[in-house]
């Protein structure tokens, strides 16, 4: 049991490390957003239809292609002023085109309040996880010791 026990923990300590290595997951909030809603005639949203933006700079070459949500929205981020062609296809020939005109950067406030555990969190928790199988170790190394003696003296 013991043997056993003290490989989980040698296993465990060597391998451990590994998982610190795999990058880490962080939030950015982007100013300048500009969103658009599709919508059927009868108010129902037009989900997941293809959407094509142009640049007012290049109206030949998509600027962003994309799909837009259940809700029938889609965001993308001008990074020039002027007339955006926005044009959405919901593949059964219903859709359409139209303009977004964007004159200065659209800012919105940071609310994003929970940030992801970083890597000092990730360690800590590595040694916190080494320390308590050692002393699982140690107490059934103990427990182990405290009955031979018993036992010897009977």
């Amino acid at each position: 049991m013991i043997k056993i026990l003290f490989s989980i923990i040698i296993v465990a300590v060597l391998l451990f490390p590994l998982s610190l290595f795999p990058h880490g997951v962080d939030f950015v909030l982007i100013n300048g957003g500009t969103g658009v809603e599709a919508r059927y005639d009868s108010g129902d949203p037009i989900s997941h239809a293809d959407v094509t933006v142009y640049s007012p700079e290049n109206s030949d070459e998509p600027f962003q292609i994309g799909v837009t949500d259940r809700n029938g929205r889609f965001f993308f981020f001008p990074d020039a002023d002027g007339k955006w062609k926005v044009i959405v296809n919901d593949g059964t020939g219903h859709g359409g085109t139209f303009y977004v005109t964007v004159r200065d950067s659209v800012s919105v406030q940071d609310e994003l309040n929970v940030k992801p555990a970083g890597r000092k969190i990730k360690i800590l928790s590595g040694i916190m996880v080494i320390f308590g199988l050692t002393g699982i170790l140690f107490f059934a190394l103990a427990r182990r010791e405290r009955k031979r003696s018993t036992d010897a003296h009977s």
